[in-house]
């Protein structure tokens, strides 16, 4: 009786245990995850410069003679900024793990610029982006399409 009073002790200690190292489904284990997308979030702001673009007949520094293309990023205020080449452009950015999406305009000045071919080409890859990448350490910026890499751009010093 001893012995069977033992082992159903162990036993019940043992399934105690093992249930107790289960995490429970709580605020606390969802924690990690938000502050990872924050993190991931943090690495996309800031300034950056074009030096890639998808689908152009034209090589980059025919398209942006005078200015490449850059952007400013804040994921904390949910906006992006920039210059196409020629015109400012700013509008509302929602990132949430690496999807990339756009508000529902873009506001743009309407400067008259010599070639808008290189602005228009921007303009319309940006609104094509669905997702990003990070890569180098925090330098390069992919924006991407599908599965496709359509932008590239590169941390501007500040």
């Amino acid at each position: 009786m001893k012995k069977l009073l033992l082992l159903s002790l162990i036993v019940a200690g043992s399934f105690s245990i093992s249930c107790k190292d289960q995490p429970e489904n709580n605020s606390e284990n969802k924690e990690p995850m938000a502050e990872e997308q924050s993190q991931r979030a943090n690495l996309i702001d800031g300034s950056w410069e074009l030096n890639y673009m998808a689908a152009t007949a034209k090589p980059m520094d025919s398209l942006f003679p005078r200015l490449k293309p850059t952007m400013i990023i804040d994921t904390r205020k949910s906006q992006i900024s920039g210059t196409t080449g020629c015109n400012n452009f700013s509008g509302s950015l929602s990132i949430d793990g690496n999807q990339f999406n756009l508000g529902e305009a873009i506001a743009l000045t309407k400067k008259m610029c010599p070639d808008m071919t290189g602005e228009e080409a921007f303009i319309k890859n940006l609104e094509r982006v669905d997702t990003y990448s990070v890569t180098e350490r925090g330098q390069t910026l992919n924006l991407i399409s599908g599965d496709i890499a359509i932008m590239r751009l590169q941390r501007k010093k500040e």
